[in-house]
């Protein structure tokens, strides 16, 4: 049985639009599950569904197999961890902690335990008796994270804790927070726009866009075989070259301007298609001997590897990756090729075609 199931849940404010429209999973305990998606998909009204802050317009959420549809939140058995830490700026670190265990009745003996359990386990120790004006943004979230930790919930919901982190602390943090969440078993439903976040930290992921979701699945399993077109540009840094074709006997027309032959891959039986290609999928061929010759409009140079756009026609550009740094220049004419196999084909409604990619199947080294 899951530890957490939302069945067809749906809220609207109004009425009449919908902010959150059947979302259906089932959550395992002791899993790190993340929804990810842009900013007003909907993410963050599932997490207040979920804690009971908000009342569902229809649906059910179950915990531990029980309809908690009607549950006031302080009986839900959660914690949360918010973007802005919701700390309480008179009290210290150590108060800001224990506050949840009084609220418990715990005795003040198993509140100092715990406190100063989970100091140690967060590296705050040394902290525990300053206000949260005297801290660090990462010492911020820590004891954020150390509140949601002595409380010992089964179920914990962060609702973009790590987004207020400058780039190398959210890093570290990222690694932190998983280490920890494995360590104590907890189940935690986190919520992001930050792609990156979800492919690294999470065991599955929901992508939503409109409230809707799009896909659910391990990160790699989702990046390999997006469900649809909106997933292709979602994930991935940087997206998924998308092009608009019609399809020839042993080619597709790119954009009605751009002819492109294959020689090992059967192409859908149907007259238009838009086709999916990761950038780490196209390598660099010698001139005129690729699948493709086109200008170089872009490059980025990261040190260890580099992007290259090309534009293959007036109004389409796809952009290759490639280990390493590469003496290229722009305005130039330079040939390309692609896995065949790693090529993905969607459906006029923008439905990936065919069963997912696995991932044995997809040439990764160029």
């Amino acid at each position: 049985m899951a530890f957490l199931e939302l069945v067809e849940v749906t809220k609207s404010y109004d009425g009449k639009k919908r902010a959150v429209e059947n979302v259906s999973v089932a959550i395992e305990s002791g899993e790190f599950f993340a929804l990810v998606g842009p900013s007003g998909c909907g993410k963050s009204t599932i997490l207040r569904l979920i804690a009971g802050l908000e009342s569902l317009t229809s649906g059910y959420v179950l915990i531990d197999g029980q309809v908690a549809n009607d549950w006031p939140p302080h009986t839900r058995q959660l914690s949360m961890v918010f973007q802005n830490y919701a700390l309480y700026p008179h009290l210290t670190v150590e108060q800001n902690m224990r506050i949840v265990l009084q609220a418990q009745k715990v005795s003040k003996e198993e509140q100092m335990r715990r406190c100063m359990e989970a100091a140690e386990m967060l590296g705050i120790t040394d902290v525990l008796q300053r206000k949260p004006r005297e801290l660090s943004g990462g010492q911020r979230q820590r004891v954020a994270l150390g509140r949601a930790i002595v409380a010992r919930t089964p179920l914990c919901l962060m609702d973009e804790p790590l987004s207020n982190l400058d780039a190398k602390l959210r890093a570290k943090m990222r690694s932190e927070l998983r280490r920890l969440q494995r360590q104590l078993g907890m189940t935690v439903i986190y919520v992001t726009h930050d792609q990156t976040e979800a492919m690294t930290m999470a065991d599955r992921v929901m992508i939503l866009h409109a409230g809707r979701p799009q896909q659910v699945g391990a990160p790699l399993d989702i990046y390999n075989s997006p469900d649809n077109t909106f997933v292709a540009s979602f994930i991935g840094t940087p997206p998924m070259n998308l092009a608009e074709a019609h399809v020839l006997e042993h080619s597709l027309l790119l954009q009605n301007e751009r002819p492109v032959r294959f020689m090992h891959r059967p192409l859908p039986k149907v007259e238009r298609v838009t086709i999916g290609l990761r950038p780490e999928h196209i390598y660099r061929a010698e001139l005129g001997e690729g699948h493709v010759t086109a200008k170089v409009v872009h490059i980025e140079w990261l040190g260890n590897e580099t992007f290259v756009t090309f534009e293959l026609t007036k109004h389409l550009h796809w952009t290759a990756r490639w280990n390493g740094q590469w003496n290229i220049r722009l305005g130039e004419l330079a040939s390309f090729s692609f896995d065949e196999r790693a090529l993905l084909f969607f459906d006029e409604h923008g439905q990936r075609i065919g069963p997912p990619i696995r991932r044995e199947e997809v040439r990764i080294d160029g």
